[in-house]
């Protein structure tokens, strides 16, 4: 019984690696030294629930693995965020500034005289 857990052991870290070292997070098994050809009922139906465990352990390690893809875009998209507002705070100064600079520049109209502008 005890290599059987070595054996499922075994396996889950392979499959680890392989996600860890996978690209694209894909997971290709080719042998399972699980499986025997012997035809043993009782350990046959043992055997069986073994890809039901596995299958759920590579789901929870890929959803894993997306929040931790997810996360990283997140903060990427923040990071953009933050520096689009820098950019627009940046420009609206730049606009005030300017206005300010042409609003001086412009002639005051002093009072009128005999209904005429006087500069």
């Amino acid at each position: 019984m005890a290599s059987k857990k070595d054996q499922g052991s075994n396996v889950a870290q392979s499959i680890l690696k392989q996600l860890i070292e996978s690209p694209k997070a894909g997971i290709f098994i080719k042998e399972n030294p699980l499986y025997d050809n012997s035809d043993s009922a009782s350990s046959k139906s043992k055997k069986e629930a073994h890809p039901d465990v596995m299958s759920v352990m590579i789901a929870d390690i890929m959803a894993e693995a997306t929040m931790a893809e997810m996360e990283r875009k997140i903060n990427f998209l923040m990071k953009v965020v933050e520096e689009r507002d820098h950019e627009i705070t940046t420009l609206r100064e730049q606009i005030r500034t300017r206005e300010t600079a042409e609003s001086s520049q412009t002639p005051v109209v002093k009072a009128t005289n005999k209904g005429k502008n006087v500069v």
